[in-house]
C-alpha cells in the first residue's frame, strides 16, 4: 500500500542519515580524537622512567619514545637544571627551589636521588615551557649525605627533539652535635663518636 511504502522511504532515510552521521564522526571527529591522544603521549611525562632509569639517556643516546629517535648529542643550555642549594650544603628537611631551564618552549621531567618533589622523586610538566620551577624537599642528613638531580626537555609531534640535563648534585651541610656519650660529629649525615677522655689523656700527657 501506499502507507507501507511511505514508512519504508522514511526507515529508508533514517538509516541513509544514520550512516551519513557515522561517516561524519569517522571523518572528523576521529581524526581529532586521535590527534588529541598523540600530543599527549608526545611529552616526557609519557614515559615512566625515574632517577636510575634517567641515566641511560645521556647526549646522543637512543630515545625511542615519542617517535624521537635519540637524545639530542649536545648538553647545556637545551636543558639545564639549577638550585637554591646554599653552597654549604642543605638542611635536612628543608625546601628548596630546583629550576629546569629550556632554550625553547619544551615540556619537562624532573627526577631525584633522594628527598622528593611534592611527594614523588619523579614529576613532570603537562605544558611545553621555557623555565619551570619545583619544590624539592631535602632528605634527612642521618639517612643520605647528598641528592643529585636529572631530567629531561623535549616534546613530540612537529617538535621531535629530546634534551638531557647536566645531572646536579648538592650535599648535607656538615654540622656538630654534642650528645650523652661525649662528643658526636655529624658530617654530611655520617656519625662519628669521638672518645673524648682518651683525647683529654693524651692531650695532658703531651702538654
Amino acid at each position: 500500500s501506499d502507507s507501507s511504502k511511505l514508512k519504508l522511504g522514511n526507515g529508508a532515510t533514517w538509516r541513509i542519515l544514520l550512516l551519513l552521521t557515522v561517516g561524519v564522526m569517522a571523518m572528523f571527529v576521529f581524526p581529532c580524537v586521535s590527534l588529541l591522544l598523540s600530543l599527549a603521549a608526545s611529552y616526557p611525562s609519557s614515559m615512566s622512567c625515574d632517577f636510575a632509569c634517567m641515566a641511560n639517556y645521556g647526549p646522543g643516546a637512543s630515545f625511542g619514545y615519542m617517535g624521537i629517535a635519540n637524545v639530542g648529542a649536545t648538553s647545556g643550555a637545551t636543558c639545564a637544571i639549577a638550585t637554591d642549594v646554599p653552597t654549604e650544603g642543605f638542611t635536612g628537611g628543608s625546601s628548596y627551589t630546583i629550576t629546569v631551564t629550556s632554550t625553547t618552549a619544551l615540556a619537562q621531567k624532573l627526577t631525584c636521588s633522594s628527598g622528593d618533589i611534592g611527594g614523588s622523586t619523579e614529576v613532570n610538566t603537562g605544558s611545553k615551557v621555557t623555565s619551570q620551577t619545583y619544590t624539592w624537599t631535602a632528605p634527612s642528613c642521618d639517612s643520605s649525605s647528598s641528592a643529585s638531580f636529572r631530567a629531561l626537555c623535549g616534546a613530540g609531534g612537529s617538535i621531535d627533539e629530546m634534551w638531557y640535563a647536566e645531572e646536579v648534585s648538592v650535599s648535607c651541610a656538615a654540622t656538630t652535635t654534642v650528645d650523652a656519650a661525649g662528643i658526636a660529629v655529624y658530617a654530611n649525615g655520617a656519625k662519628t663518636l669521638f672518645l673524648y677522655s682518651l683525647g683529654m689523656a693524651i692531650y695532658s700527657w703531651l702538654f
